[in-house]
């Protein structure tokens, strides 16, 4: 009785646990284009290596923080150079970085709240050089 039990509930756990596949996907628009902003949206969407996005556009400045399903964490970096690719033939007058480390993306999150234009500002520069910086 107890195996029939196991091998009834186990897979509606499964099934229900895998359910909840819906994107999210943050965008932070200081010049309030809409067009950017669906735009981004289209992109980030159709990839379906990625299950959350934020998109901070400041300046001539695109950062985009991504997080991959966890089954691809051995593919962050090909995840981002694809991703870089499409932005940046979308996007060819703006200064595109793209990164799927969480805590860019965790930073960049936390930024899409925030009312002070200057300080988003500063932060996507800190963040741009831990990008870069090489550890």
């Amino acid at each position: 009785m107890k195996k029939i039990t196991f091998f009834f509930f186990v897979p509606l756990l499964l099934v229900a646990g895998c359910s909840g596949n819906e994107k999210t996907i943050e965008v932070y628009d200081v010049f309030d284009d809409a067009e950017n902003r669906v735009e981004i949206r289209e992109v980030l969407d159709s990839n379906e290596e990625i299950y959350s996005g934020t998109a901070i556009f400041i300046k001539e400045q695109l950062l985009v923080a991504v997080q991959a399903n966890p089954w691809l964490d051995f593919k962050k970096e090909s995840i981002e150079e694809e991703l870089s690719k499409e932005v940046e033939k979308r996007f060819p007058d703006l200064n595109v970085l793209v990164s799927a480390d969480y805590k860019i993306y965790w930073e960049a999150n936390k930024l899409v709240n925030e009312e002070d234009q200057q300080k988003v500002s500063d932060q996507v520069e800190k963040l741009k050089n831990l990008i870069k910086e090489e550890t």
